[in-house]
């Protein structure tokens, strides 16, 4: 891993915890001190709190300092070297320097209920589960973020279509299936919905790539490496939808943001084809990197790629797709990708002529009146 870091706490002499809760955080000043009050009121109280901070200009890191004296030595505080722009390298940073059995890895502007830890650390325990993955959370957009009353009134956010576990749940040890429960957005790919046995990580050599869709390759990752992988119905996590934020950005359908994320997308596929080739049984398997294609695409897809036809014209579209999935002579990834955006094309094309046929029709019926 590139030394891109240092630190600003010594590290304090204790019995390791049963729990590393990582926080990556840039200019969070506003939101962090929330997020650790929501660690401080656990009652799970095995655990230490790794903050790093990627370089704020704000005033994050006093509002940390401020909190150490309430976790008595269980905070630490520690810096990047210089700004990386993202979450991954502060995560890297965070898992490398964790001493906990488990890792809870989340934003620094969201929160997590009281029981969180005893909850998934339990039913770690009764299954020596590698990983615990909630199925479902809490959103909450920014205007409600402090509104309690609201809070008492939500729902789970429901990620997918059709039937969710009514209790833990170990998840089939067949890694096609999962990549195939993978391919149909089956889980939640963000990482701060899983508790994660620390040993996976770092006996299996794998981190946070420097991408806009890490979570999605890091939870490929785990799906691929961990023998006990538990479903719960548990609900632990409040997600913040805030204007600004890396995950939902206004800008997100021009052209410069697509051609940002094309790249990430084919910058995520190469990390985990090395990632696969470099271990059995998946080297030389062309199966399971179809299905990372499918994976992939529809993270694409899903995400994105239908607002991206409104904003550009079809040839400068392609162009882009070509420019970035060519690169590194990656022509298998570049044919696929073309020929499954043709098809999604011609959908959308018939999906917006029904549109424009029943938007005429309303106009005509009422022009009537």
């Amino acid at each position: 891993m590139e030394k891109v870091f240092n630190s600003l706490s010594p590290p304090q002499r204790f019995i390791y915890p049963a729990i590393s809760v990582i926080i990556p955080m840039y200019n969070a000043e506003k939101y962090i001190g929330e997020c650790l009050d929501s660690i401080l009121a656990q009652t799970f109280q095995n655990f230490e709190v790794i903050v790093v901070d990627d370089c704020s200009t704000d005033n994050s890191a006093a509002v940390v300092k401020s909190y150490a004296e309430n976790f008595g030595g269980r905070l630490r505080l520690e810096r990047m070297l210089k700004n990386s722009g993202s979450g991954a390298m502060p995560r890297n940073k965070g898992i490398y320097l964790s001493r906990g059995d488990y890792l809870l890895i989340i934003d620094n502007d969201d929160a997590i209920t009281s029981t969180a830890l005893e909850e998934l650390y339990s039913v770690a325990k009764n299954f020596d589960a590698d990983v615990v993955a909630c199925e479902k959370y809490y959103q909450i957009s920014e205007q409600f973020w402090n509104d309690a009353e609201f809070r008492k009134k939500l729902q789970p956010l429901i990620w997918r279509p059709g039937s969710f576990v009514d209790r833990p749940t170990l998840l089939t040890d067949n890694i096609l299936e999962r990549l195939h429960l993978c391919a149909k957005r089956y889980f939640v790919w963000n990482v701060w919905s899983k508790l994660i046995r620390r040993d996976l990580i770092l006996k299996n050599e794998f981190y946070f790539s420097d991408t806009i869709v890490d979570d999605m390759v890091f939870t490929i990752c785990l799906l691929c490496t961990a023998e006990k992988f538990v479903l719960v119905p548990n609900v632990i996590n409040y997600y913040q939808m805030r204007e600004g934020s890396v995950s939902y950005n206004s800008n997100k359908h021009d052209e410069k943001f697509f051609r940002k994320y094309v790249k990430a997308f084919a910058a995520a596929f190469r990390y985990l084809d090395k990632f696969l080739n470099e271990r059995e049984p998946f080297r030389g398997n062309s199966y399971i990197k179809y299905i990372i294609f499918e994976i992939c695409w529809s993270e694409l897809l899903v995400g994105y790629l239908f607002h991206m036809y409104n904003q550009i014209e079809a040839y400068k579209f392609d162009k882009i797709l070509m420019e970035e999935l060519s690169a590194d002579d990656n022509l298998a990834l570049a044919a696929y990708t073309f020929n499954m955006g043709a098809t999604y094309r011609l959908r959308f094309s018939q999906a917006q002529q029904h549109i424009a046929a029943l938007e005429s029709e309303l106009a005509r019926l009422k022009a009537k009146e």
